[in-house]
């Protein structure tokens, strides 16, 4: 399970921002997950408490924001959510049913995408 990694990844990024600015306090973290990233929301959201024990974010709310994974057929053009159609397994353009595509948003990552500061 990589999800507790990415946990610490989130910790580790959020408490660099926290220093760069000043902030002694952090009320919520919102992340973007990457649909083709593999991170398993319910996990990373059980996971939370457990790695922020003893940090910055210790009783920070995770908020998670999915982007799914928006390819470009580069057969016909269309543009669609790479998982929602699958033919055994393999990808295919709903329009054409080509196999190439190119990824245009919701990649393998997950980033930071705000941090709440109490008042």
């Amino acid at each position: 399970m990589h999800e507790m990694g990415v946990v610490m990844n989130i910790v580790s990024g959020a408490e660099r921002l926290s220093k760069r600015y000043g902030v002694s306090s952090i009320g919520y973290v919102k992340v973007d997950i990457g649909g083709l990233s593999g991170v398993i929301p319910k996990y990373l959201t059980e996971l939370w408490p457990l790695g922020t024990k003893d940090t910055i974010l210790e009783g920070a709310e995770l908020i998670i924001h999915e982007v799914p994974g928006m390819v470009k057929c580069q057969d016909c053009g269309e543009e669609y959510i790479l998982m929602d159609h699958r033919k055994e397994n393999l990808p295919d353009c709903p329009n054409c049913h080509g196999i190439h595509f190119s990824l245009l948003d919701g990649a393998k990552d997950v980033f930071i995408t705000e941090l709440g500061v109490p008042e």
